[in-house]
């Protein structure tokens, strides 16, 4: 498995992710071609005997040494294949030196089994479930949801708001309301 930086084929990763995802947790295409053109978000696809099996899109916060993974997906006709951990495992290696990984997720919904599944795979690859409220910045509302970790380094006092707060400055300029969305976002006890 490798990952190669790819910003050529972003019309075909948009058309895939307007089948994987959910529409409030898509941006506009128009947003998408904009971030691929910062350094910071990187869009790799995932290459296994030299086919094109899927891809993940992450910001890179050097300030921090921490990613975030802005999408992840396996193309349907190869997933259930071990491919997801690999994907992980592989961005993992790619940035060793790193704090970690943030991502986040649909909170679980027991009538929505593809949300218990999602969330059981990142905990068996290492994800922790962050104690926030957390949520995402949809065009419309705050859509809560998730946020999980992938430790990569036995990181200590990570100021988890100012990676929030930098990855939404890079993510989600189109978002009118996100200094209120950011506010909304608290630690849970």
């Amino acid at each position: 498995m490798i990952l190669v930086e790819n910003k050529d084929d972003i019309k075909q990763i948009y058309n895939d992710m307007l089948t994987q995802f959910p529409k409030n947790e898509l941006k506009s295409f128009e947003q998408f071609k904009f971030l691929s053109k910062k350094d910071e978000y990187i869009i790799y696809d995932a290459i296994e005997n030299n086919q094109n099996i899927g891809y993940i899109i992450i910001v890179d916060d050097k300030n921090s040494k921490n990613i975030w993974i802005d999408y992840i997906a396996i193309f349907k006709q190869f997933q259930s294949k071990g491919y997801g951990h690999k994907v992980l495992g592989k961005l993992k290696e790619l940035y060793a030196e790193y704090n970690g990984c943030f991502l986040e997720v649909e909170k679980e919904n027991n009538n929505n089994y593809n949300t218990i599944r999602r969330v059981n795979f990142y905990k068996s690859q290492g994800a922790i479930k962050l104690p926030i409220e957390y949520y995402y910045p949809d065009y419309k509302e705050a859509l809560p949801m998730d946020l999980f970790y992938f430790p990569y380094q036995n990181a200590k006092n990570e100021n988890i708001f100012n990676v929030i707060r930098t990855v939404f400055s890079i993510l989600h300029t189109d978002v009118k309301n996100l200094s209120e969305i950011y506010n909304k976002i608290k630690l849970v006890e």
